[in-house]
């Protein structure tokens, strides 16, 4: 009797469990990526082209992932230099952050390349590609707790 009682306990409490894990918000949730369109771009010193996705991601105490990733085609080394400049829509502070993105072959930096944009709050982001590059990127808003 015993036994079929602790059996019955074990049973309830596990789908218990399992129901809470079911309810609970993915990990993925959190992380709210804003991405820029597609850039096209043709690229500095060798004969490339470069297809550029970039969006940037709020991290805790005040931090951001500023995210790129690349495929670029041709011949010869070569870069498209692309800087992201942000706002703090709360505070006015400004900052900005400039990465080479090399070819040909493929390339990208994640949630490992974090900055701080001037504390919490709420945030433009733009994009800005330093060669010939259609379309252009434009403006973003995101959210740092």
């Amino acid at each position: 009797m015993n036994s079929t009682r602790s059996a019955l306990t074990i049973g309830i409490a596990s789908v218990a469990a399992a129901g809470l894990c079911a309810t609970a918000a993915p990990a993925s949730a959190v992380y709210d990526v804003r991405n820029f369109p597609t850039v096209y771009a043709l690229a500095e010193g060798g004969l490339c082209l470069a297809q550029i996705d970039a969006g940037v991601g709020p991290e805790s105490r005040g931090l951001a992932s500023f995210l790129v990733r690349s495929d670029t085609y041709g011949v010869g080394a070569c870069s498209v230099p692309i800087t992201l400049d942000w706002r703090n829509l709360d505070t006015g502070e400004t900052g900005s952050r400039t990465v080479a993105v090399p070819g040909p072959g493929s390339w990208g930096i994640g949630r490992s390349a974090m900055f701080r944009p001037g504390g919490v709050g709420h945030f433009t982001a733009t994009l800005t590609v330093g060669t010939a590059h259609l379309p252009e990127p434009g403006t973003i808003e995101f959210h740092v707790d």
